[in-house]
Order: structure tokens, then sequence, then C-alpha cells
């Protein structure tokens, strides 16, 4: 809470300042500064979490720019007017001044700018897939944009060796959006690789180890690798994401990571650490003004845990209650077919118990077991076996 409460003194002063000379600006009729200035409250607000006011400021900035700047001055401004748009979900809105970002890059040749345009529709394209039922053109169209990025950051990074903008960010970070869309696509192997090499390059680059590409690839190959079932590389990687967000006072991406690393708690049944990284998170969240959608998955997760807790309880209950049934069978008596019927009915509530835990498969797996075990103690060892070949399977 402290690191929280630090970062958001420091946000103020940078915003009480910007509005200080964003008035300077408007009253000595600079409308270049002017704009410049409402950008860069815009952007300050963004970074907060708080779009609706930064979408405020930067449309204050589009309308300076469009009645008064050269064109060449709308590049920056509907680049941050598309980025707020894609935090908001408004997918139209984000298209629309990220593609007018790149026509204007193209009509004025330049490669820079053109880079940054295309990474944002690779970005919005790629939240529109997740959002839908398998859009298989957003899928193409992510990665048109995506590669386009990877192909021009190559480019400007080649064009530039010991310049004064070296453009690896951009090729690090385009590393980062293909891997993460092969990650989606569930092509595991190549979103490793891919996700690796933009970790390599960082070190080759001598990267500073607080930067925030090599937090975005280890948000990434965390979860890489949790799908992987590589549990522990991937507890590595989603807590060196968290410790550099930390550091860089970036609330929205540490928040995220708790989130990764409550899911994995959560996948490998330590359910008191995931509601404690899942409550981390949504304290984060809560500081932030417009992460409504962010907060409203957190409380799902939470809520998802709680539910595990009390049907794992309610597992357990039914499971002693089986071995009591299977106890008290008495073979060759007329009493055995209504044991019978109850043991069936049991191990039927066992398996509907483990299938309503929300994408744990591992519960099904363990209820297979634990019934095997059960099974077992009552000398009925090809049940047992069968039990313990499918929750092994």
């Amino acid at each position: 809470m402290d690191e929280i409460l630090t970062a958001m003194a420091k946000e103020d002063a940078q915003l009480t300042a910007a509005k200080r000379a964003y008035k300077s600006a408007k009253e000595e009729g600079n409308r270049q500064e002017e704009a410049r200035w409402a950008n860069v409250i815009g952007d300050i607000l963004k970074n907060r979490g708080e779009y609706v006011e930064a979408l405020h400021w930067l449309r204050r900035d589009y309308e300076i720019s469009v009645k008064y700047l050269p064109e060449k001055q709308l590049l920056p401004t509907c680049q941050s007017l598309g980025e707020v748009h894609l935090r908001l979900q408004d997918f139209k809105e984000a298209l629309t001044y990220q593609k007018k970002h790149l026509e204007l890059a193209k009509d004025g040749e330049d490669l820079i700018e053109q880079q940054r345009a295309s990474t944002q529709l690779g970005r919005t394209y790629h939240d529109i897939f997740l959002s839908s039922d398998g859009d298989h053109s957003a899928v193409r169209n992510a990665k048109k944009y995506f590669n386009s990025a990877m192909q021009l950051a190559r480019e400007l990074k080649e064009d530039s060796p010991g310049g004064k903008y070296s453009f690896l960010k951009e090729y690090i970070d385009a590393h980062n959006n293909i891997g993460m869309l092969e990650m989606d696509l569930d092509n595991l192997e190549e979103a490793k690789k891919i996700l690796t090499r933009g970790l390599e390059i960082c070190d080759e680059e001598e990267v500073g180890e607080d930067d925030d590409g090599r937090s975005r690839l280890h948000h990434h190959l965390g979860i890489v690798y949790m799908e992987m079932r590589e549990w522990d590389r991937a507890a590595e990687h989603i807590r060196k994401d968290i410790l550099i967000c930390m550091r860089i006072g970036h609330r929205q991406g540490e928040a995220k990571g708790y989130i990764n690393l409550g899911e994995l708690h959560y996948r490998i049944q330590k359910y008191d650490k995931a509601c404690r990284c899942y409550q981390k998170a949504l304290e984060l969240a809560k500081s932030m003004e417009d992460e409504d959608a962010l907060v409203a998955q957190i409380n799902q997760n939470i809520r998802t845990v709680k539910q595990a807790i009390k049907v794992m309880r309610e597992l357990k209950e039914e499971e002693q209650n089986l071995k009591k049934l299977m106890r008290r069978t008495e073979r060759g008596t007329a009493r055995e077919r209504k044991c019978l019927l109850q043991q069936n009915a049991s191990l039927d509530r066992l398996i509907d118990m483990s299938n309503s835990i929300f994408a744990w498969a591992e519960g099904q797996a363990l209820a297979k077991i634990n019934i095997g075990d059960v099974l077992d103690c009552d000398g009925d060892w090809r049940g047992a076996l069968s039990a313990f070949e499918e929750g092994y399977r």
C-alpha cells in the first residue's frame, strides 16, 4: 500500500506541473505547446487508469492540432487516442484513430510512426480476437500488423547503429507481441521460442533489469510455462514481471502479474495463496480510476477460488461418506443392492463436484485417484486400476 501511495503522490505532482504548463501555453497563445501539454496530461491520466478523463485532454490536443497545426502534429495525437480507446475496449474508435495514424505516417513516409501504428493495430485486432468466438479475420489482421511492425523495427534498428535512438525497444516489443499471439493460438512451443529470444536480445543489448519490455516478456512466458504445466519456471517469470512493474510504478501490469500468480496457485490447489494474490491484484486495480473490467475479472477469480475451497471441503466429506458406505456393505445379503446403489450415487456426486470447479482439469483427476484409493481399500482392484488409469490420463 505504501508503494501505491508513493506512486500516486509522484503522479499528482507531475499532473499539477503539466496542467500549469498547459495553462501558461494557452495564455501565451502557443498552440503547439498547448497541444503538447494536453497530450502529456492525457498520457499521465492514462497511466493512472483514468481513461475517461484522459480522453477529455487528448481530444483537446486533437482539436487544437487539426485546427492550428501541420498535419504531421496529428501523429502522436492519433496514437494516444487509439491507445486509450483500446484500453476502454472501444475497438471501433481505436481502429479509426490507429488507421488514421498509419495513413498519415505512410503519407509522410515516416517509418517510425508506421511501426508504432502497426503495433497498435496488431494489439487492437488481437484484443478483438480474444473477445470474440474465434474471429479468424481478426487473427489474420493481428498477424499482418505484428509482422509488419517486427520488420519495420528490424529495419530501423539496423539503420541506426549507435544512433541517438536504436529502436531496440520496439524490436523487443515486437517479439513479445508475436509470442503473445502464438500463445493465444495455443502454439506454446513457438511462443516460448519467440519470447525467450526477446529476453536473449535484452541480455545481448544490456537492457536494464527494470525495463518494461522485459516485464512483458516475463509476463507472457509465465503464462506459457503455466499452460505447459512447468510450475516452477512459470512462477519464476511471473514474479520477475511483478517485481519490475512494482519498481517502475506500473500498477496495471503489477495487478495483472498478481492475477497470473493467483491463477498458478489456484491450479496447483494452493487456494489460500491464490486468494492473497487476487486480493493484492484487487487492491491495485481499485487504486486506478477506470479499471472496472479488471476489477470485475479479479472478483470473478476470487469467487471461483472460494467455490473451489467449498467444493473441495464437500468432496472430502463425500469421500468419507463413500468409505463408510463401502465398510457397511454386506456381501451376499439383501442389503447389498441398496448399499451398492448408495455407493454409485456417492461416486456420481464426487465426479459432479470435481466437474463444478471452473477450469480445473486437475479436480477431475484428483477425484478419480481418490475413488481409486477407496476401491483399492475395499478390495476392488480392477475398479481401482481403472480409476487410477483414468485419473493419470
